[in-house]
């Protein structure tokens, strides 16, 4: 097992990658049992329930599951189907045989987000939440793990426009809260109308979605505009757990714009018995700081979260596109965010995509932190992935770095010769085989002559290793792909 756990989750809005037409006529986001493709699947063996499971693993078997969703037009291109997939992991990697899908449903439905993963009704097994959406219609859905993998989604007791951005303890009483951040404003590109306000769910969460209690919470910065991204994190050890809101608007002409508006807003949870008003506080002090740090022509990047130094305390990784590119960690303390260890960049000065998407893990096995980032500008739109090791220090570095491309060799499939793979990590790090070293997913949309390819690259004691790379297609988990 891993020397340390994952300590915290955070909401990334990316495109998924395309694949996949729906499998069948499924009902509403029921799991899909009829199949076009000679295929079998079973189930992965039995796990068992732990009293502080591990965030990658849905079963408790010691070998963490990989989720994605896959988008695609059906076959006359009129009609659009979104799938969420489930491969599970074992001794031998990710078993495609051991997949489950879960189609939206009808035409235009689709999944909306990273899927967050949190035991959510304390039973000891990760589960899995997210939003299903279509136009102006959404609604967040969970997962329930157990023993022999999750259960199909069932609708989280909120209102019908409940959107989950960020899975966390905000509250401080052990049990694992949903964030959502509202919906639309003014100042929103998007929406460009008044939108709704946001909630907290408090857990533990019910076997049919429901919860314990709610608040709701305002953080529409005077209706102008609401979270784009949240990344959360206990980052100053007290228990309860502090939101990096990112905000995405265009307001340089416009006159109705309030004025205070800020890119990048830090909130901190509150206990109960602090009421609705102290349920989520904004701290305005780190918030000027964040905001440059992450700021970029087309609004700021999304920071990531994790323990880069191995003490036990979420820390901040943080996209600096300003400073051509690299990553700069803000390290978690008791004393609160960024008032202990000075900040650590890490690549700074190279080309302002680098160190996008920023993920901690454990992938040579050494028990230091690692961090991989992507460059997904890399040789026009082709991508790549950058491990920066633990150093001597007990922090990443640069020494030693590790970047592996669509043109490394070693890999499984073909790529796309016009340089357009993006190759980038999909979701976390993940230990899909339980050898105690971290591995790196990549899904390649265009790759196999738009056909798809999904890349493990497998951890080692030398960092990631594409000759033991496992690769399987889209077909392998009963999905044929018909990119949009």
């Amino acid at each position: 097992m891993r020397p340390f756990r994952r300590l915290s989750a955070s909401f990334r809005p990316r495109t998924f990658p395309a694949a996949a037409a729906a499998l069948c006529g499924a009902a509403l986001l029921a799991g899909c049992t009829a199949d076009p493709h000679p295929l079998t699947w079973s189930k992965p063996d039995a796990g068992k329930r732990s009293a502080h499971p591990d965030s990658g693993d849905f079963n408790g078997d010691g070998y963490d599951d990989y989720t994605t969703v896959v988008n695609s037009a059906s076959q006359d291109k009129k009609r659009f189907m979104s799938t969420l997939v489930v491969v599970y992991g074992s001794r031998d990697g990710l078993r495609t045989d051991w997949s489950d899908r879960f189609p939206a449903g009808r035409k235009d439905w689709h999944y909306e987000g990273p899927p967050l993963r949190a035991d959510l009704n304390g039973d000891g097994f990760t589960d899995l939440a997210g939003t299903r959406a279509m136009a102006e219609q959404r609604y967040g859905f969970v997962m329930y793990g157990g023993a022999r993998g999750l259960e199909p989604p069932r609708r989280v007791g909120g209102p019908d426009l409940f959107h989950p951005l960020a899975a966390a303890d905000f509250d401080g009483d052990g049990h694992i809260d949903l964030l959502d951040g509202g919906y639309g404003g003014r100042g929103d590109p998007n929406y460009g109308k008044p939108g709704g306000s946001g909630r907290i769910l408090y857990g533990p969460f019910d076997h049919d979605g429901g919860h314990r209690r709610s608040v709701q919470v305002d953080l529409s910065q005077e209706g102008y505009a609401t979270p784009y991204s949240a990344t959360t994190g206990d980052f100053d050890a007290d228990g309860r757990a502090e939101a990096v809101l990112t905000y995405r608007f265009d307001s340089e002409e416009d006159e109705t714009a309030p004025d205070g508006l800020t890119s990048v807003a830090y909130y901190e949870g509150g206990a109960e018995k602090d009421g609705p008003r102290g349920a989520f506080v904004r701290n305005r002090g780190p918030e000027a700081a964040l905001g440059r740090a992450v700021s970029t022509f087309d609004g700021p990047a999304t920071p990531g979260t994790g323990d880069a130094d191995g003490d036990g305390i979420p820390d901040l990784l943080l996209p600096t596109p300003g400073a051509r590119g690299g990553v700069t960690v803000r390290f978690g303390a008791t004393s609160g965010l960024g008032t202990g260890r000075s900040d650590t960049a890490l690549g700074t000065g190279r080309r302002e995509d680098f160190g996008d998407g920023p993920v901690v893990g454990e992938v040579n096995g050494d028990g230091k932190p690692d961090v991989l980032v992507d460059t997904p500008g890399f040789r026009r739109h082709d991508g790549k992935i950058t491990l920066l090791p633990g150093g001597a220090s007990g922090v990443p570095s640069t020494d030693g770095e590790q970047s592996v491309d669509a043109e490394s060799d070693g890999l499984p499939g073909s790529p796309n010769p016009h340089y357009w793979n993006y190759f980038v990590h999909s979701g976390p790090l993940l230990d899909v085989n339980g050898d105690g070293h971290d591995d790196a997913i990549v899904f390649g949309e265009l790759y196999n002559k738009r056909k798809g390819q999904y890349i493990v690259l497998r951890g080692t004691a030398d960092g990631l290793d594409p000759h033991r790379s496992q690769g399987f297609t889209p077909d392998d988990i009963g999905i044929q792909l018909r990119i949009p």
